[in-house]
């Protein structure tokens, strides 16, 4: 069944062109201001890079993990998610401080997590449900096995209560769980990699506790059987964005890779870093997404076909209505429609008060500014850039 019928959607594009047909500006010049309006090609990809290998590896496991309402339907809360580490080593606080230490001085190739819970974060909830699945890469079997013996034993030692138990179907997973205390913590070495899961259930009831491991254990391991981690000698030659993605956004900073300011996720990876990893993946994989770029205050969302593209662009207007106002676009830029935010976040940092989509061929691409004025150039440059492709 398609995610919404023939004539929803119709309805829905009938909107985004009503917009984009009145939001536009009188005249017929267009603004760009300082950005440029040709696409800028960088030798981010070019010149080899073992920090930017790891965060492509990273992203490659994000492609594999595991997203917890897989598991357990209820669990589609995001609790955080991402990349793990960089080249300096575990970057993300998603492991305990024991098993972090534990990792001292290992070589980590990459590592990506999916978190989340039945609802969003609450110190006080007492009838919860929270998984945690994490893939670290290592360079080989003898060091993943290492590792994995490592990080549990560290933890396990982090409380003196912690006893060790079995899991019937992963003979090989090493875990332990705290009698009266509703987690569970394991981790499997499968070949050259370490899979942790931590689970929490309502009740401290063991049963219910391995077999929620389980089966994260079984959809992880099945999911990564058609994973080839990247040899050592060539993660450094390893391309953050083959398909040249990147240079289709504006470029307004440095092309220095980052996996929260420039870089390229496949949906899944994008979903488990998300508010709400369920949704988010149903509603990109769905619609025909295949790839997302993030470079700073832009992102571009690559489509299956021209019609995808449309479609995907009618359903941001129309999800985002009660969180945004359609305001004047760019004149004679019917690709081009903007909204402004009804209750911006004061606490963030980031640009996110007046927002544009841009839809050219497969490619949807999405611009932020705090400023009206600004978006709308940068809007305009955007599609300009997106003209330039070929």
């Amino acid at each position: 069944m398609r995610y919404r019928s023939g004539r929803f959607a119709v309805a829905a594009i009938g909107l985004l062109l009503l917009i984009a047909a009145c939001g536009g500006n009188s005249g017929g010049t267009i603004d760009y201001g300082s950005y440029p309006v040709h696409r800028i090609e960088g030798d981010f990809d070019q010149r080899p890079s073992r920090a930017r290998g790891i965060l492509a590896e990273s992203l490659r496991l994000g492609e594999r993990i595991v997203l917890a309402n897989e598991v357990d339907s209820d669990l589609s809360a995001g609790r955080g998610g991402g990349v793990l580490v960089d080249s300096s080593g575990l970057t993300d606080s998603t492991l305990s401080g024991p098993q972090r230490s534990a990792l001292q001085g290992y070589s980590i190739l990459g590592g990506y997590s999916a978190l989340a819970g039945n609802k969003p974060f609450d110190p006080a909830e007492t009838s919860k449900k929270f998984l945690a699945v994490s893939i670290l890469a290592f360079p080989d079997e003898q060091t993943a096995a290492a590792a994995a013996a490592d990080m549990e034993h560290a933890d396990f030692l982090s409380n003196i209560d912690n006893a060790p138990v079995g899991l019937d179907a992963y003979p090989t997973a090493i875990s332990h769980w705290r009698p009266g205390v509703p987690t569970l913590g394991s981790w499997l070495s499968w070949k050259s990699l370490v899979i942790r899961v931590f689970a929490e259930l309502p009740a401290p009831d063991f049963g219910k506790l391995a077999e929620q491991v389980t089966k994260t254990l079984r959809l992880q391991v099945s999911a990564l059987e058609r994973f080839t981690p990247t040899p050592v000698s060539e993660l450094p030659a390893l391309r953050l964005d083959p398909d040249g993605l990147l240079p289709l956004l504006v470029k307004t900073d440095d092309y220095t890779p980052d996996d929260r300011t420039f870089a390229v996720y496949s949906t899944r990876a994008f979903a488990a870093a998300s508010a709400k990893p369920a949704a988010d993946f149903e509603a990109n994989s769905s619609r025909g997404v295949t790839s997302i770029a993030v470079s700073h205050n832009k992102m571009l969302y690559r489509l299956r076909d021209a019609a995808a593209a449309t479609e995907f662009t009618a359903h941001q207007v129309e999800a985002t209505q009660s969180e945004y106002l359609p305001m004047h676009g760019v004149a004679n830029r019917n690709s081009i429609v903007c909204a402004q935010a009804k209750q911006p976040n004061a606490q963030s940092a980031e640009a996110s008060r007046f927002r544009c989509l841009i839809t050219r061929g497969e490619y949807v691409a999405k611009v932020y500014s705090n400023t009206d004025i600004d978006v709308r150039r940068l809007a305009a440059a955007q599609d300009s850039v997106l003209s330039d492709r070929q």
